[in-house]
């Protein structure tokens, strides 16, 4: 039986395929103004099967349940309404990983699995385990996860401020337990508070670094869906990071790493800020996958 011939007998036994369903959800889309709606209605496909995205093309004929169907309607009338991708389908990929995530959390961004290669950089020269690792507003889990699934580390803590956040991130710890080579414990509370009296071989935050004044610059679909709590941090942009390295000293051991994202503007004024506190030596400004300056790490003497 040819294509045409297998999505009609699935037609006829009431069963959507594929292709069918692609072409509907362009439509839609299409009708709301948006752009490459058919790439966009396949993404959703592929996105929520978590295949591949030539995937749909390649398999118009496969038949789609019932519950895939309905919930690629909901992503569609999603996007519609200006929700990120991620957002609209419930999962990003972040390193090898998928990841659930909704409003209660930051979408993973392609430049901070940069950061994590940068920690593994540092730590691939350790004999034996690397100790505990510490990630500081976990928010859906990404840095956290990758270190527990990827690294040797005896365990990772992750911490957030934001207890919707947490419950992403355990969503997540749960989904990915099975690929876990490190314990993982998640806290609850601001910055580094939940982690005194650890004593850890890495220090890791992607905390916000958005001034307040800086919030009308940002795109719609970072302004209107991301938390907040994720985004602003005082009104330089500084308060939260200020924060963790003055407390990351009492958490790190000595030799012990502190890796952070930060604003592309302000990497230069992170650097100064950690070397004035007179505790911490390598302190260099790393790029992203654009070369922009927006990681910062140095060694805990």
């Amino acid at each position: 039986m040819n294509d045409l011939g297998a999505r009609a007998a699935l037609r006829a036994s009431g069963t959507a395929c594929v292709a069918d369903v692609a072409a509907d959800l362009a439509r839609t889309l299409r009708n709301s103004g948006m752009a490459e709606p058919r790439r966009l209605a396949t993404d959703v496909i592929a996105a929520l099967l978590e295949v591949p995205r030539s995937w749909p093309a390649l398999n118009g004929d496969a038949p789609l349940d019932q519950s895939t169907v309905a919930a690629a309607r909901t992503a569609a009338k999603r996007l519609r309404m200006g929700a990120p991708f991620a957002y609209a389908v419930g999962t990003a990929c972040f390193r090898h990983l998928v990841l659930t995530v909704d409003e209660r959390v930051l979408i993973p961004r392609p430049e901070t699995e940069v950061l994590v290669d940068e920690i593994f950089d540092r730590m691939r020269g350790s004999h034996g385990s690397w100790g505990t690792a510490v990630d500081i507003g976990t928010g859906s889990g990404a840095i956290a996860l990758a270190l527990a699934t990827e690294g040797n580390f005896d365990r990772v803590i992750a911490t957030d401020a934001s207890e919707d956040a947490l419950a992403v991130a355990r969503l997540n710890c749960d989904r990915l337990s099975a690929a876990l080579r490190s314990e993982v414990e998640m806290r609850c509370g601001s910055l580094t508070s939940p982690v005194r009296g650890v004593k850890a071989a890495v220090l890791v935050s992607n905390p916000p670094y958005v001034a307040f004044a800086e919030a009308a610059g940002l795109p719609p679909s970072v302004r209107d869906w991301e938390p907040p709590i994720a985004l602003y941090s005082g009104h330089d942009g500084m308060s939260a990071t200020a924060e963790i390295v003055r407390g990351a000293a009492d958490v790190l051991i000595p030799g012990g790493v502190l890796a952070l994202e930060v604003d592309e503007r302000r990497a230069s004024l992170v650097a100064e800020l950690i070397m004035s506190e007179g505790c911490y030596t390598e302190v260099g400004v790393r790029l992203d996958l654009t070369g922009r300056e927006r990681f910062v790490l140095a060694t805990r003497t």
